[in-house]
């Protein structure tokens, strides 16, 4: 019995730690950072501290709030709280004490008011949202004077005043959301005009429209707008953070003095291939980083459009976002890079129900309003946290010795923390550390910091060494003159081994320098291909697209860090080989089916073999391109693009040729025959990838079936 009972208790001990276990390892994965689109676990950055659930030390007032939708903190540490369902403004300390409550001003109640900002002194600027106004009350709640619509030859008549978030500048100028901009008040209620309006781009649809449309068709059609303000805060200094729905650039903005974002843009707006520009030419695909405000999915593959409803600034300028859709907080840098992201939605303290605003305050707690919770939940800084922030302080404040250790200190705790590597890489760069700096950036996957650092490691390089350098630029040319000589005599030898043979059958070696006469003499070497099919054989096109293989893969290994076009981690062999042979494979058989009823003369193994020939240029290009990238930076990417570009572009010249030579045909012709070819790859690839996917299903619908059988006889 006794042994019974020891091992009931010892179970009983698993159980309990590892629930213990359990419950710490959910803990420290709950926060994390997104990497590149990837979720990275963290340890925990804020701890919930406090929830204030109600109005303490009411008194007669209501003790609930109801649907309250704005919080702010000012310089004396008071909690500011639009309790919008129960028409006050509510004032607290920390601890959600009641100090004070404001019901009205200047003889009228307050109307659903939504928005609230509180000065150093304590002075309060309500948003008034139903009774249209802005009102000005002293820290002691006496009224001092109200701010309606401003009369302005520049406001349209159907303008509403109907303010919801505000902030007051040191200067005395009130900031107003008003849809897709900020409106902006003088001390005298004088409108002084608008800013911070998001470009909503160029669309040639909108020219058209100009030019062709009818006036009632101009009036029916939508006009588009920018995307419209959430909310907006302030930092001390004046300068104004606010929260868009403005997806195309970026959601979260940081505007100058003049209404420009400064802060952290997306790179997804860019111009379109301009044949005038020759951008087609001169730019191409580098890998990157991806990067958004937030997250595009659940966590759970649900893809979601991101609605942050508040942002709070500290006084080192580190910006917390809230996010209405999951429930998420995000925290940024100053220069808007991922810092940590928690919380969500669930009825569990510590995550949020529909989070409607966010204050910190200066020791650099959260503090979250739930507007149907009714609650404040305040978060406190671990000391992880607490590191990162003052990594990034000392490296804004110059600092960058002390930042660097700190960023040792933070890769102690966690080594997979990725802005500590890309912290490292700044602080070594600003010490003119450029070697380190540029293993650091590497490690952060930063290609464009790399190349910076790499363009002052250069030119120190080249500076200590110009004689060696001078050298081995001698000896680069050298050698590229000679190579270009030998493929010349190689191509020449060629075709005159073509010339001369007496009907005997080629050899591979002949067959493989008769491919480099594409380089000078295209035409005749297709010609060759035509008349001397019978003595030729495919061996030296599979070895061409077989060499064409390996050279792809050498890129991907060799090209350099700022250059590649591709992340090795991400390279997949089967998927390279697919994308540079499958066009190859599926042109030769397409173009031999439209030929083949369109008069042409060509045969398959033409096809093929000309076809093989004719993705030289890319061999003799990408291989040399890829060892000399090492001595290039992404800012140089313009020769280089030019180089990558104008070899697919030669090749694209040769497979015109090589269709008008095979066939015999007239230049009008080829061109019409070769997109009627490129349409039936097109075909090919939708019979192809249909048959796939039935086939699947017929296997699955199979495999059921004889499960079916199975089940049923056992």
């Amino acid at each position: 019995m006794n042994k019974f009972n020891r091992a009931i208790s010892f179970f009983i001990v698993i159980l309990i730690v590892f629930s213990l276990w359990t419950n710490i390892a959910q803990a420290a994965s709950r926060d994390y950072i997104i990497d590149d689109g990837r979720r990275i676990p963290i340890p925990e950055t804020y701890i919930l501290k406090d929830i204030i659930y109600n109005v303490k030390n009411h008194g007669d007032e209501i003790k609930y709030y109801e649907a309250p939708t704005d919080l702010f903190i000012n310089e004396q540490d008071y909690l500011f709280i639009a309790d919008t369902g129960n028409n006050r403004i509510v004032k607290t300390n920390k601890s959600g004490e009641m100090i004070a409550v404001f019901k009205e001003a200047n003889g009228k109640a307050f109307n659903s008011p939504k928005g609230v900002f509180a000065d150093a002194q304590g002075n309060l600027y309500i948003a008034d949202t139903g009774n249209q106004r802005i009102v000005h009350l002293s820290d002691t709640g006496e009224f001092v004077e109200e701010f309606v619509r401003p009369k302005s030859d520049l406001l349209s008549e159907t303008f509403t005043f109907d303010p919801t978030k505000l902030c007051v500048s040191p200067t005395g100028y009130i900031y107003v959301l008003k849809g897709e901009n900020i409106l902006i008040l003088d001390a005298y209620n004088n409108f002084r005009g608008y800013m911070g309006q998001t470009d909503i781009g160029f669309r040639l649809l909108d020219v058209l429209l100009r030019i062709f449309a009818s006036e009632e068709q101009k009036r029916i059609i939508r006009k588009r707008t920018a995307a419209s303000y959430l909310n907006i805060s302030m930092n001390d200094k004046g300068m104004i953070y606010a929260v868009t729905m403005d997806y195309a650039t970026g959601e979260i903005k940081k505007l100058n003095s003049v209404g420009s974002n400064i802060y952290r843009k997306y790179k997804t707006l860019q111009k379109g291939a301009n044949l005038l520009n020759l951008d087609f030419l001169t730019t191409m695909k580098l890998e990157s980083r991806s990067f958004v405000f937030g997250e595009r999915n659940d966590g759970e593959g649900r893809v979601i459009m991101p609605l942050f409803k508040d942002i709070a600034v500290d006084k080192n300028g580190i910006v917390t976002v809230v996010e209405d859709v999951t429930g998420k907080i995000y925290q940024y840098d100053q220069e808007g890079n991922l810092l940590a992201a928690f919380g969500g939605k669930s009825d569990q303290q510590g995550r949020f129900s529909a989070p409607e605003a966010i204050e910190v305050d200066d020791n650099g707690c959260i503090y979250v309003l739930d507007r149907v919770l009714g609650n404040i939940q305040v978060f406190e800084p671990t000391n992880f946290i607490k590191m990162v922030h003052n990594a990034v302080n000392l490296y804004a404040e110059g600092e960058y010795n002390g930042a660097y250790n700190q960023w040792q200190k933070v890769l102690g705790i966690h080594s997979n923390y990725p802005l500590a590597h890309l912290g490292l890489a700044k602080s070594l760069f600003k010490q003119k550390m450029w070697k380190e700096s540029m293993e650091e950036y590497k490690q952060a996957e930063d290609r464009d910091g790399y190349s910076k650092a790499f363009i002052q490691y250069r030119y120190e390089v080249v500076r200590n060494k110009f004689p060696i350098v001078l050298l081995v630029l001698i000896i680069i040319i050298t050698i590229f003159v000679l190579l270009l000589r030998l493929i010349g005599k190689l191509a020449a030898e060629g075709i005159e081994c073509f010339y001369m043979n007496g009907g005997k059958r080629f050899t591979i070696i002949e067959q493989l320098k008769l491919s480099l006469g594409v380089i000078l003499h295209p035409r005749e070497t297709f010609e060759l291909i035509k008349d001397k099919r019978d003595s030729m054989s495919i061996a030296p096109g599979v070895i061409i697209l077989g060499v064409l293989f390996l050279v792809r893969i050498f890129y991907i290994f060799t090209v350099h860090f700022p250059l590649a076009d591709i992340d090795i981690r991400d390279s997949n062999i089967v998927l390279e080989a697919v994308k540079l042979l499958l066009p190859v494979v599926t042109w030769v058989i397409a173009s031999f089916a439209i030929t083949a009823i369109l008069e042409g003369e060509s045969k398959l193994k033409d096809i093929f073999i000309a076809s093989s020939f004719s993705m030289v240029p890319y061999i003799l290009v990408t291989f040399p391109i890829a060892i000399l990238s090492n001595v290039l930076a992404r800012s140089e990417l313009t020769l280089y693009a030019v180089i990558i570009n104008g070899s697919w572009i030669w090749i694209f010249i040769l497979f015109l040729i090589q269709a008008k030579t095979l066939n015999d045909y007239k230049f009008g012709k080829t061109i019409s025959v070769s997109m009627i070819s490129v349409l039936n790859m097109a075909l090919i690839w939708a019979v192809v990838l249909m048959a796939y996917v039935l086939t699947g299903r017929l296997f699955q619908f199979v495999a059921g079936i004889f499960r079916e059988i199975r089940m049923t006889f056992n």
